[in-house]
């Protein structure tokens, strides 16, 4: 059995990267849409089922929103990435990689500072997110 096999044989948890796009329900012409892209946990016996997990999941999620007195939908556009997890869930595990061939100044603008961490500066919407 190969290490990719043997991978897909004992590993059940992927991550989703599932697109949501928010839409105003009027007509409206617009050239710039909040965008979420929301990392989602699948337990899944295979690449598959945990796509097709993904998928029921990101419909589910569409729904109507209201911000202030302007109406919208959150909308699933699809999914960005399904990404099989390596290591076992637990503390310190590795989620998820990427492999970058970058220039100095490209590693420079990708990192950035603690208070600039999604973490420490969640994104909240606003009254204007609908037009």
């Amino acid at each position: 059995m190969s290490y990719i096999e043997e991978l897909y044989k004992t590993r059940k948890w992927y991550v989703s990267h599932e697109i949501l796009c928010i839409e105003p329900i009027e007509a409206i012409d617009q050239n710039e849409f909040i965008v979420w892209e929301n990392l989602i946990l699948i337990e899944a016996h295979s690449p598959e089922e945990a796509y097709i997990k993904a998928i029921e999941r990101g419909i589910a999620n569409e729904s109507e929103i209201s911000i202030g007195e302007k109406k919208g939908t959150i909308k699933f556009k699809g999914l960005k990435d399904l990404v099989l997890i390596y290591d076992d869930l637990e503390d310190g595990a590795e989620i998820e990689w990427r492999e970058m061939k970058l220039s100095k100044k490209e590693i420079e603008l990708l990192l950035k500072k603690k208070e600039d961490f999604h973490a420490f500066n969640p994104t909240n919407f606003d009254k204007d997110s609908l037009e």
